[in-house]
């Protein structure tokens, strides 16, 4: 009686192991019946580093370089800038910025709740730019985490040399990385010609002092939206 339950066991297993080693083979015959995908093969880039590195050491590390440091480190002074809009003339430079920010001439804000076509021309228009600031500094976030960080630790100084560091470092990956198989070509520059550095003397404290006055000028804000309010629909 056992050894005929122990045969029968036997023979059921037997069974089930030729039945899976059946399926088994059907399943490898039908994956070599269907098609591959063909592998997508990477882009090829002709990236030239060696000769990327002998631009950049010669442009800025070289003891006659292209661009010396004068060029780039001005002390902090940053450079005049004088416009006109709407015939007023202005001495100072401003960032397109939204409403948490104070009302000064160096912050353009849109008009809060616009009452005229105009000023909703303009109100679009700045935000459209501001926007696409915004975006481009998402770009920079997004590829150097240590922009998408909190950074009060740092200090102002050290904030700015991160900032232009991530700035060059995402040109040149961009300079580096351009979809196409082409030789790059570039511009050969006489290293006997120097950048037109503009040297002007520091301001005194008094003169400071003003800059700040004005810099806070709310009814300068004021007259100066307005005139970038006619400048764009002027030009709309």
């Amino acid at each position: 009686m056992s050894s005929s339950s122990s045969s029968s066991s036997d023979g059921m297993e037997g069974d089930m192991i030729a039945a899976f080693q059946a399926e088994y083979e059907e399943e490898m015959l039908n994956e070599e019946a269907e098609p591959r995908r063909p592998r997508r093969r990477r882009e090829f880039i002709r990236r030239d580093r060696l000769g990327a590195h002998d631009r950049l050491f010669e442009d800025y590390f070289a003891d006659d370089c292209n661009y010396p440091p004068s060029f780039f480190r001005r002390r902090g002074e940053a450079p005049v800038v004088n416009f006109t809009v709407n015939g007023h003339e202005y001495n100072y430079g401003y960032y397109l910025a939204d409403g948490i920010y104070p009302s000064w001439p160096v912050f353009m804000k849109g008009v809060t709740l616009p009452q005229s076509e105009k000023q909703r021309v303009f109100t679009a228009a700045q935000s459209a730019w501001r926007k696409d600031v915004e975006c481009a500094f998402g770009v920079l976030k997004a590829r150097f985490n240590i922009l998408a960080v909190p950074g009060r630790s740092y200090s102002r100084r050290t904030l700015g040399l991160i900032m232009r560091a991530c700035v060059i470092l995402h040109n040149m990956i961009i300079d580096d990385e351009r979809g196409t198989n082409l030789e790059n070509i570039y511009e050969t520059v006489d290293s006997n010609v120097g950048p037109a550095i503009h040297n002007h003397a520091p301001p005194s404290l008094a003169a400071r002092i003003q800059m700040d006055n004005e810099m806070r000028d709310s009814p300068m804000y004021t007259q100066l939206q307005h005139d970038l309010i006619e400048h764009v629909w002027a030009n709309a």
